[in-house]
Order: C-alpha cells, then sequence, then structure tokens
C-alpha cells in the first residue's frame, strides 16, 4: 500500500481579473496567508521557490512561510524580528536578489555560479556573515532553467488564472 505525504505548502500565484497578482500559500496544517503584489514579487517568490527546490533549502524564505510566518513578517518594523541569521536563509536571500539583477547577463552556468558565488562572498565579508556553501555549475544551471520555465508560466496567464508549486523540501 503506498502512502502519500501532504507538501510542507502549496503556492499559488494568481492573477485577478484586473491582473493584480495574488500569491497564497496553503500549509501542511490548512491554514492560509495570502498577499496582493505588485509585478516584481511573483518572479522574486518564483526565484526564491527555484533556489531552495534546487538546493534542498529548508530554512528559507518558503521553510519559514510553511512553518507558519506571514508575508508581512518579512518587512521593516519586523513583527516578528529580522529573519533568523541561518545560513540557508541568507544564501537564498542574496542568492534570489542577484538573480533578480544579474543572472540574465551572464553568458554560461560556470561563468554564472562564479560570479554569484563571489557575491555570497564578497556579501557575507561585508556584514560579518560566514560564507556559505558554494553553488556549483551544475545547480547554477538547475536554478536557472527552472527559474526561467516557472517565470514563463506566470507570464503565460491570463487574468483570472493560476499556477500551484508544492514546496516539499523536507529537513
Amino acid at each position: 500500500m503506498e502512502t502519500t505525504t501532504q507538501p510542507l505548502a502549496v503556492l499559488k500565484f494568481s492573477k485577478t481579473k484586473d491582473g493584480t497578482p495574488v500569491l497564497s500559500i496553503t500549509r501542511r496544517d490548512g491554514s492560509v496567508a495570502w498577499q496582493k503584489q505588485h509585478d516584481f514579487f511573483p518572479m522574486h517568490d518564483l526565484t526564491h521557490y527555484a533556489i531552495e527546490t534546487t538546493l534542498g533549502l529548508r530554512q528559507a524564505f518558503w521553510g519559514m512561510m510553511a512553518d507558519g510566518w506571514e508575508f508581512g513578517d518579512f518587512g521593516t518594523p519586523w513583527p516578528r524580528g529580522p529573519m533568523p541569521n541561518v545560513p540557508e536563509a541568507l544564501l537564498a536571500e542574496v542568492s534570489a536578489g542577484w538573480f533578480d539583477s544579474f543572472a540574465r547577463h551572464t553568458a554560461d552556468d560556470g561563468e554564472g555560479a562564479g560570479l554569484l558565488n563571489a557575491h555570497l562572498a564578497e556579501y557575507c565579508a561585508q556584514h560579518g556573515h560566514p560564507s556559505p556553501r558554494t553553488i556549483t555549475a551544475d545547480e547554477f544551471g538547475r536554478i536557472r532553467r527552472l527559474r526561467d520555465e516557472l517565470q514563463a508560466r506566470w507570464h503565460a496567464l491570463g487574468p483570472r488564472e493560476a499556477m500551484e508549486l508544492e514546496f516539499n523540501v523536507e529537513p
């Protein structure tokens, strides 16, 4: 007999009738959080998904959301306090920001991984954090391809359409 395990969370990226992005997360316990978003955020949140699922990061943005954090917990005045100083969370957040700004300018996965790793090391040195693990060229390529696929799916959605993703990174 096969047993199925519910994912930690199901993410739903939707567009309202006027095209406004809405993101919701349904956690394993059935609780739901949602947020109307600006056009930038679906791309950023899909980038987080690609990074966190590819690298198996459980203690980053989507893992924290699956554990009960709310969207508003991630902004000033930081209702829960700043994000925990967890290497996975730092790796995901700094990498997502880098992908949002620079990934499209890299010629190949090896170059991209080298540039991202250099950026991560510089960021950590400037902010007094230990350097996170390095990202291999293979991982970089898998992140980029998944991110590109998910963003293309998002852009193809019409008003009142949605796409769902399972977040299933276990500790």
